[in-house]
């Protein structure tokens, strides 16, 4: 039985990073044995939060980028989750409409968690200036059915934010033999992230086969509960790890949405103000905790 029991807990252990398992775990697996045991002291909730808390320290500290400043990192990761959302929302299936602008957003993706900013920095340009093109005035190009066109400033906010983020980490040089220029000019300026990020727009465009409107209380009621959670999240991975990178990257994905804001203030009700009220209440938490955590080190 307790052989059973061992496994169990090797295989629960496994969700740890691999330096929490090769430092903690046969203390863990000792200790998780111990309180398995007919008639042992059973851990207090205290205890088992201990653990938890441990546990997600280590995961986050895992998730960290290495080899850039914090503040680079939490740019970087703000921006991808931006461009991956909004092209998640892009309307692609199940009537294929911008084939060409998906394959944009599909290479600009791919740079951004390969960290090749100097190629997502003019990709991005080129979409955000091509969403604002009816907002700009004197100029007169021939209409091509690329991609959306919008004439507010709402829609067209994460187009510049990945843009302006991007532009500022692809000047940065980083790494061996870049500041030589042995590096080839679109190489990687950040280190690369996990491809699994790739995974949220293919979810967003499988997710369009329901032809459900997003407008839906069901998506609604669902995305706010998403953010809320994972906000809270950024806050306690602040705390825990005293770091503000993820701060940062909270502040960029909730920018485009005060955007939204500040534009609809006069249509928007009593539920939009409290839903917008507890993003920015959280994203402001987590950078004064950042701040705090700066002016402590």
């Amino acid at each position: 039985m307790n052989h059973v029991l061992e496994l169990r807990y090797r295989r629960l252990l496994r969700a740890y990073p691999k330096d929490y398992r090769t430092e903690h775990g046969e203390e863990l697996i000792g200790t998780l044995m111990e309180a398995s045991r007919p008639g042992a002291h059973r851990p207090s909730v205290r205890e088992t939060l201990h653990l938890l808390a441990g546990g997600f320290t280590a995961r986050v500290r895992a998730t960290r980028a290495s080899g850039v400043p914090p503040w680079t990192d939490g740019l970087h990761l703000g921006a991808l989750i931006v461009t991956v959302l909004t092209f998640a929302q892009l309307p692609v299936l199940p009537y294929f409409i911008y084939p060409v602008w998906t394959a944009l957003g599909i290479v600009l993706m791919v740079a951004l968690v390969r960290g090749w900013m100097r190629v997502a920095a003019p990709l991005a340009t080129v979409a955000a200036v091509w969403t604002s093109w009816p907002m700009v005035q004197g100029f007169h190009i021939p209409v091509l059915d690329i991609g959306p066109m919008y004439g507010d400033l709402a829609p067209v906010a994460p187009y510049w934010v990945v843009a302006a983020a991007s532009a500022v980490l692809a000047v940065r040089r980083a790494g061996e033999g870049r500041t030589s220029g042995k590096a080839r000019w679109w190489g990687a300026t950040m280190p690369a992230r996990s491809p699994w990020w790739l995974l949220v727009p293919l979810a967003g465009w499988a997710l369009q086969l329901t032809q459900v409107p997003m407008w839906e209380p069901v998506w609604v009621v669902s995305r706010a509960g998403i953010e809320v959670v994972a906000l809270l999240l950024v806050l306690a991975a602040t705390l825990a790890v005293r770091d503000g990178r993820w701060a940062l990257a909270a502040a960029v994905y909730l920018l485009p949405g005060l955007v939204y804001l500040a534009e609809n203030l006069l249509v928007t009700g009593a539920r939009g103000f409290l839903y917008w009220s507890v993003l920015t209440a959280l994203v402001a938490a987590s950078l004064l905790a950042a701040r705090r955590v700066h002016a402590k080190a």
